[in-house]
Parts: structure tokens; sequence; C-alpha cells
């Protein structure tokens, strides 16, 4: 390895070594910590290494001869000069983003994240809505700049022009981006702004709890009819029932993520939507129900989506095309949703005499206060007895067998 600094004509006549299979690293005498590195192939990129704390990092700056040895040399020190402050390299180049990141900026990137995990539908409403109603006051502001009263005067503009429920998703999807740019490194930290002070400052209306849950006779003329419907379609909303998980969580399941000697799904935080607030994955235990409908679908090498979908690495997206079609069958009374499965499955896993923190554990749902401090016990063993013993009961349902009463709710 080189200890000479390095000259712009040495970097620019540089070539691999004759055969060369690997990539080549060399120093830069001039700047303690930076090196070059080249490809077999010629290719010519900059990186340095810093410690972080008792960690050893090396970071990619950028190819040459888009960044000159100059400008390689400038960004190390500036690597250099934040990991003595405690910043990692990656923390470093978020910060500085952020100093010129605009709102629209922000907001389509997080778009881009979240476009794995949402349907179409859902980023198209997404967009529409900050493009109608946030872009004109916050598009050009900085990220960094906007505060409380921005969110008010946001939400109270929209609530004025008499969307008062749409003023309430404004505020959420506006708030869920802010945090999604904190954990990303480009805020130090959100407003701080609660959902019921902002929609009572700006006037807007509170959207009413859904209470909606299934009977016991559409719990079983939903199964029964589940069997008709295709074997995609139908898995789809058996495994809404039986897991009680969201309907993007069992639409975008992975094989990766099913552990089948284990009869265990673990859902990763990135995806799961209390992730950001525990920053732990949500496992979900499976009953011999489910299992039955995993092994079905299973095939040796098996990878990619569980349900998937038409076209090579597409997911199951006929969740909307589901519901029509139960409706249609059940007649004018199905008037539930897919959200709703989830509510039933808790309501009855509560009927079923399951204790309240297993039967929260099993939705994923976040301990509030200080029993997320002391009570530590992940109760899988009893999620997983829970799970079981609701899936018997959606046999038994099925079957006209006995059952525990669940009075329908709106």
């Amino acid at each position: 390895m080189a200890t000479k600094a390095l000259t712009d004509s040495v970097v620019k006549t540089i070539k691999p070594e004759r055969g060369a299979t690997a990539w080549r690293e060399i120093s830069d005498a001039g700047c303690r910590g930076l090196r070059l590195r080249l490809s077999p192939s010629g290719e010519k990129v900059w990186a340095v290494k810093v410690t972080v704390g008792t960690q050893r990092v090396r970071h990619t700056i950028g190819a040459y001869p888009a960044i000159s040895l100059s400008e390689a040399r400038k960004r190390a020190e500036a690597y250099l000069a934040s990991a003595r402050d405690g910043a990692s390299p990656d923390e470093l180049d978020a910060r500085q983003r952020a100093e010129t990141m605009t709102f629209a900026v922000a907001h389509a990137e997080y778009i881009e994240a979240m476009r794995p995990a949402l349907r179409a539908s859902t980023i198209s409403l997404k967009e529409a809505m900050v493009r109608d109603h946030v872009n004109a006051p916050l598009g050009k502001r900085l990220i960094r700049t906007i505060r409380r009263a921005d969110l008010v005067d946001v939400v109270g503009s929209v609530a004025a022009k008499g969307f008062t429920v749409q003023a309430n998703r404004v505020f959420s999807e506006v708030m869920a981006m802010l945090r999604w740019c904190e954990q990303k490194g480009y805020l130090d930290g959100v407003p701080s702004a609660r959902k019921k002070d902002v929609r009572a400052a700006a006037g807007a209306k509170r959207e009413n709890a859904r209470r909606r849950i299934l009977t016991e006779a559409e719990i079983a003329a939903t199964w029964n009819l589940t069997a008709s419907l295709g074997d995609l379609t139908g898995d789809f909303l058996r495994l809404l029932i039986l897991t009680g998980q969201r309907r993007d969580e069992v639409r975008l399941m992975l094989w990766s993520e099913v552990d089948m000697e284990a009869a265990m799904w673990v859902i990763p935080k990135e995806r799961y939507k209390t992730g950001s607030q525990t920053d732990m994955d949500h496992s979900v235990p499976l009953s011999p129900q489910v299992m039955s409908i995993l092994r079905r679908r299973w095939k040796s090498g098996a990878a990619g989506y569980v349900l998937a979908g038409r076209g090579a690495g597409k997911p199951f997206n006929g969740a909307a095309g589901a519901m029509l079609r139960l409706r249609k069958a059940l007649g004018a009374k199905a008037d539930f949703t897919l959200h709703d499965f989830r509510r039933t499955l808790r309501t009855g896993l509560s009927r079923l005499g399951i204790d309240e923190a297993t039967a929260e554990m099993v939705i994923g749902h976040v301990p509030q206060g200080i029993v997320a401090v002391y009570d530590q016990h992940d109760r899988m063993d009893e999620r997983r007895a829970a799970l079981v013993r609701w899936a018997e009961h959606v046999e038994r349902l099925a079957q006209g067998g006995n059952v525990v009463s669940m009075a329908r709710k709106v």
C-alpha cells in the first residue's frame, strides 16, 4: 500500500494490475483515513476510514472524477472531525442534506421509502393529499424550520375549506413524515404537537373510531366462502382471520420471514406499523391451521412473497377485489372491512378468556407507560396458545359447533 501523498496525475493515470480480480485500496498520506479504491475494471471510488467511539467505519465518499482529489480530502477531513465529536459519516451526511432539504423533497423520499409496504392506491392518496393541501404553504420550506404553528396553520386551512376529517389526516401524514426524517437523521426532533391539540386549535373534526366486528354467523360464512374465491384470495382472507395482522403485513409476507420448523412468522420492524416505536420486530406464532395453509403453498426453495401475485416478484394485489366478491356473496349486510377482521380477532380473544396483555401483544400493540419499562416478558407461549384457541374457535364456527357469543358492534 502506498505511503506517499496522492497527486492529481497519479489518481488520473493509475490502473488496475494485470489479471486483478479484487478491488485494490490505496492510502493517501496527504489526508489521514482517505483511500482510493480501484476496481479490476478500472473504476475509482473515494472512501474514508474513521473511528466513531470504539468502532472503525469505512464510508464511501463518491466516484472519481466526479469527486476530485481536493474535494475528497475536504470531505474526508469533515468526516474525521465529525467522528471526533461522536457522529458517524452517515449522520454527517444526513445533517448536511437537511440543511437544504425542503418539505417537498423530504416527502418524496418518504413516499419512496414507504412504497414497497403500501398499496399503489394508498400512495396515490398520500401524494394527492400533500399536493392539494400541504405543498403550497410548506413545499418549499426547509424541514428543519417547520414548527408547531405551521402545522396548526396547514390543518386549519384544510378545515376552513370544509374538509374537517381530511384536516386530521393531513396532520397525521405530515407528522409521520417528520418522524421518519428524524429516524433518518435529517432532524434532531419533531415539533411538539399532539393530534388533539392541533385539531382543537385548527378546528378539525375528530374521526369516530370504528367499532365494527363480525358476528359469529359472519365469521362462519366468510370462512366457508373463502373456499370458492380461489386459492390466492382465499388464503389471503384466511390468514387475515387467523393471525389478526394488518392487511399489508399479510399481503407482503415473505418466505424469508417464516420459520416453518418453529411455526413462527417474524415481521421486520421496517415494515411493521409500530416498529418505529419499539425498534423491535413483531413475532407471530402460527397455529396449525395457518401452517396448513403455508405448507400447501410451500415449494422446495420457495422465496419471495408467500402470496405471490401475477408477474415475477410481485405480491398479491387483490385485497379490494376480495372484499367486493365477499360482499356480493354475503349480501347487503356485509358492510365490514378487511381491518374489521383484526378487531374481530382482538374482541374474540377477550371473549375466549385471553388476558389483555397477551391479546394486545398478539396484534402487536405497543405497551404504554410503566408497563413498557418494567414488564419485558414476551408472552410467546401465551400468544401461541391464544392464536391456537382462536383458530379452533373459527373452525367450530365454520362447522356449526358450540361457540362463544360475540355480539355485533357498529
